[in-house]
Formats: C-alpha cells, structure tokens, sequence
C-alpha cells in the first residue's frame, strides 16, 4: 500500500484499538476504513478535515500524504495516510497533575483556534448530525443500560436545543487522540467523527474521558479556551452528554452512582458544576 504512493515501508504495529484498523508504519499511519461503523462517512469526513487543516501550523494535526482504496467493487476499503505524530497518547503520558493542567489549558487554547475557523464546505458537512443524534437518543440510552430508566425517561424534556452557531468540532477527543510530549500537545488525531455544529458538542468526550471527570482539568480546558460560562452551562453540556453517540457516561466509570440521582439536573451538576478548580 505504502510502496504505491513512493513511500518507505517497514514493520508492521497495529494501532489503538478503534472502531478502524489502523497500522504504524515507520514514520506512517495507514488508517482503513470498514464498511461497518459509517465508514463511508468516517473516511470522506476525515479526509476533508485533513484537508481543510492542511498547512494549518496553529491546529496541529497528523499531515496527510497520500489516500487510495485497496479494491474495486461493492466496499473498496478506503485508505488514508498520514504522518506519525511523535509523543504518546494522554491516557499513557503518566503526567502529573500540574502538568496535566497545563496541558488542558493549551489544549482549550487550541480547541479555541479550531472552533474560530471557518467550517468547511461540502456536502457531508451539511448533514444536522446533531439532530439525528436527538432523534434517537432515548433509544440509545435503553440499548445502552447505563443511565437508569427513571432518568432515561426525563431526556426528552431535559434537552435544550443546539446553539444555532456552526463550528467545526472533533467531537471525539478522548484520551487516545490527544498526544503529548514533555507535557506539550504534540497533536490531535483522529478527525473521522467531526462534524459542523455546536461546539458544546466537544465537551463529553473530552472531559468524561480524557479528563477522567475532573473539574480542575475541565477549569483549566474553559479559562484557556476563554469559554463563556454561562448560567445554563451545565444543562447544556449535559444534554450534549445524553445526545452523544457514544455512551460517554460509561466512561465516567463506577465512581458515579447513578441509581441514587432523582433528576437530569442532580447529574448536571455533579457532572459539570462548579467549573473552577
């Protein structure tokens, strides 16, 4: 694969684990995308991000080099592949909590930057993601089990609308994606779930998973990113949490007693109250 688009070959490592095969090699990553999975969306949103991001020094993301697909007929497995980012993953970064602060202050900054841009053109990003989200989101959350049925069943009236603002948001930044090096951000990998709209979107994923549901890492991602915390914070990123596609509550692991919250609004604020370290 790599031979016909002139690049060095070498040893083969499989990647993190993920919803797409993924392969290290040398200094490359060959990312395939299934037909399982919305790979067809995954690489043709992915492959537009990269290239809208391309040259792009102020969000730093894996440079793309080459794209193909393996066959011809009824799935061909598309292909894109990038540069290999140097550092490691923040989930195994072992950083301190100091360090670790700092990192997510740099990262809001950044996640700043990306939101400000000018969202990309095209058709597959024209799609009201978020509203397919809302449509069966109960569904979702009964299939999943992890919220108890006495809170599933207060998610139609919990739901605050989106905000009208469309920004490009990675929508997936959990701790496999964000890469350090000596408690720097290297990079951000990993575009294929992006998609244009609210930015309050980039919240669960992020602090349910990455950020392991601490406050003073999600303070420090708010005050270097400059978001505006206003009174219905709480509920807003909350109903991004109850409309996301992965189950980012289970993520937020056993610590969480769910069956003991009587409403919505006692997870909101266990989970997004107060902001401040």
């Amino acid at each position: 694969m790599l031979a016909r688009h002139g690049l060095p070959t070498g040893p083969i490592e499989v990647g993190a684990l993920g919803t797409m095969p993924t392969f290290l090699v040398g200094r490359h990553v060959v990312k395939l995308f299934g037909e399982l999975f919305s790979g067809r969306r995954g690489f043709a949103v992915e492959r537009s991000a990269h290239r809208w991001l391309l040259g792009n020094r102020a969000i730093p993301t894996p440079a793309l080099v080459a794209e193909g697909r393996l066959f011809d007929g009824d799935w061909p497995w598309p292909y894109l592949v990038t540069a290999r980012l140097g550092g490691t993953s923040w989930r195994d970064a072992g950083l301190d909590p100091r360090q670790r602060e700092q990192l997510a202050d740099e990262l809001g900054r950044v996640v700043r930057r990306l939101h400000d841009l000018p969202p990309p053109g095209g058709r597959v990003w024209r799609r009201d993601w978020l509203a397919e989200l809302r449509a069966g989101c109960v569904e979702r959350h009964r299939g999943w089990g992890t919220l108890p049925a006495h809170l599933i069943e207060q998610i139609d009236r919990y739901l605050v609308a989106p905000r009208p603002l469309r920004q490009l948001v990675h929508a997936d930044l959990h701790a496999d994606h964000v890469f350090v090096e000596r408690a720097k951000l290297v990079g951000v990998i990993d575009w294929g779930d992006a998609l244009v709209g609210d930015p309050y979107y980039e919240l669960p994923a992020l602090h349910l998973g990455s950020f392991g549901r601490s406050k003073p890492l999600l303070a420090a991602f708010l005050a270097g990113y400059g978001w505006e915390i206003t009174a219905d914070f709480a509920r807003r990123a909350t109903s991004m949490t109850l409309l996301h596609q992965f189950d980012v509550l289970r993520e937020a692991g056993p610590a969480i007693d769910l069956n003991a919250l009587g409403t919505l609004d006692e997870l909101a604020e266990l989970l997004w109250e107060p902001t401040s370290p």
